[in-house]
């Protein structure tokens, strides 16, 4: 992982030397540049108002003294405007621009006052001097425009000296000349050494966000596997406790199906054997009595053979059925009230491969269950159609619905919502079509019906004979 994020530093770090350097740099440290550039320009106004009474002493009430003052507020207003204007710019193109300008502007007006003292050479050098200090220690611009600047300014001040210092020594000449230039120099070094070390700053800056970006990134990532396995363990317990109450509900269910079987055995024999032996003494009464017992052990029987079913693996036979013969078996072997009406929109093709007998018992239970939905009538709407390598069957009544809640138990053992029942019936149907390898779900809304929907495989992987838990 770090391997890998040193990559991706490394690839960022290069689209920035390639091209994004400069603009980023710049634009990284642009707030910080502004203030100091303010407080720069502040330094180049000092000078322009401290030395007017120079002025003064030099040239008294004069056009001349006029001349220069009117330059030192030229100078004043030119800063005033910068001071003003900087603070509002929002790239360092444009700050550039309105800093080189006013510097520029600051140069030149410089060296117009020291050009009307000659006689004073000694300090506009060392004003020179320091103003190259300022200005590339100070003013935060582009190493060249400093470069530029500075170098205008040293050559200006040069000539002056040289063209208008007559009084002077060769030797002092060249002391002054040679500090400015040395001093340029010493100040051009500085200046690189200071982009330099803001260059490595802002570099190992970039670095570090990059890097806590990367680890945020792995963290969230981290974070989002962890809460992705947790949920798993989650339902892998939940799958594992649902098997193991399924399989104690197997269990129990067979344990009872056989225990009941014989004594109900035992009921219906002694039923037929009174109706039989003593059928024409009973009367009326008797004989409602009789049916009640075969009607009742009939349920009885039925419950037990839902919890044999449900306890035992199930084998299938299959063989081949188109979805229009699966579906009219079952209607012919449903009495259908009167008042439900059945419509269909099933398909001969694509045949399946299913055991006939199973999944017409899916078939049934639905239909069977759409009827008792329905007590005051309706309609059941049956369909099929191919989805990819799979038929689906829609069983849709206009019943009454079901809750969600309703809906999330429906395929739970023992969960019914009916007077008389074991709750098997759909638990049952559900492993039959899952042992097809198919599925089955459900849509409900209260007082509109429900749509059961079954989905099985147009082809199985072995055809002879299959098996499920």
């Amino acid at each position: 992982m770090w391997k890998e994020t040193l990559k991706v530093l490394g690839k960022q770090n290069s689209r920035v030397d390639s091209g994004g350097e400069e603009k980023s740099y710049r634009e990284f440290y642009l707030q910080a540049d502004i203030m100091q550039s303010k407080f720069a320009m502040v330094l180049f106004a000092i000078p322009l108002i401290g030395f007017i009474f120079n002025d003064y002493m030099f040239f008294g009430l004069s056009t001349m003294f006029y001349g220069v003052i009117s330059v030192r507020i030229a100078l004043l207003i030119v800063t005033a405007l910068v001071l003003s204007f900087i603070g509002r710019v929002k790239c360092y193109n444009a700050y550039d621009k309105i800093l080189f300008f006013a510097v520029l502007a600051m140069i030149i007006g410089g060296g117009v006052i020291n050009a009307t003292r000659p006689s004073n050479f000694i300090i506009a050098s060392i004003i020179s001097i320091v103003s190259v200090f300022v200005l590339y220690l100070i003013v935060p611009l582009k190493f060249k425009f400093q470069v530029f600047l500075a170098s205008f300014l040293t050559v200006g001040e040069s000539l002056i000296v040289l063209i208008l210092s007559k009084n002077i020594g060769d030797s002092v000449l060249f002391t002054l000349l040679f500090s400015m230039f040395v001093a340029n120099l010493v100040a051009a070094f500085g200046a690189w050494q200071t982009h330099s070390y803001r260059r490595k700053n802002y570099s190992e800056f970039m670095q570090r966000k990059a890097l806590q970006n990367e680890l945020e990134k792995h963290a969230n990532q981290l974070s989002e596997l962890v809460e992705e396995r947790t949920k798993d363990l989650v339902q892998a317990q939940s799958r594992l406790m649902q098997f193991e109450r399924l399989a104690t509900i197997g269990e129990m269910a067979g344990m009872v199906g056989h225990d009941l079987r014989n004594p109900l055995a035992a009921i219906k024999n002694a039923s037929y054997y009174l109706r039989k032996k003593q059928g024409s003494s009973l009367g009326d009464n008797g004989t409602d009595m009789l049916n009640a017992i075969d009607r009742s052990v009939e349920h009885a029987n039925s419950i037990v053979a839902d919890l044999l079913d449900f306890s035992r693996e199930i084998h299938l036979d299959l063989e081949e059925y188109s979805p229009k013969s699966l579906v009219n078996y079952v209607l012919l072997a449903i009495n259908i009230p009167g008042n439900v009406k059945i419509t269909q929109k099933i398909e001969s093709e694509p045949t399946v491969w299913v055991d006939a007998n199973k999944i017409e018992r899916v078939f049934t239970n639905l239909v069977k269950n759409a009827i008792e939905a329905m007590p005051a009538g309706g309609t059941i709407e049956i369909s099929s159609r191919r989805n990819g390598e799979n038929v689906d069957f829609a069983f849709a009544d206009t019943g009454s619905g079901m809750s969600e809640d309703v809906i999330g138990k429906i395929f739970t053992p023992l969960f019914t919502t009916k007077a008389e029942g074991m709750g098997f019936g759909l638990a049952i149907c559900k492993r039959i079509v899952e042992s097809h390898g198919g599925k089955i779900g459900v849509q409900s809304t209260l007082n509109k019906g429900t749509t059961f929907t079954i989905s099985l495989p147009i082809e199985q992987q072995n055809k002879k004979e299959t098996s499920s838990n």
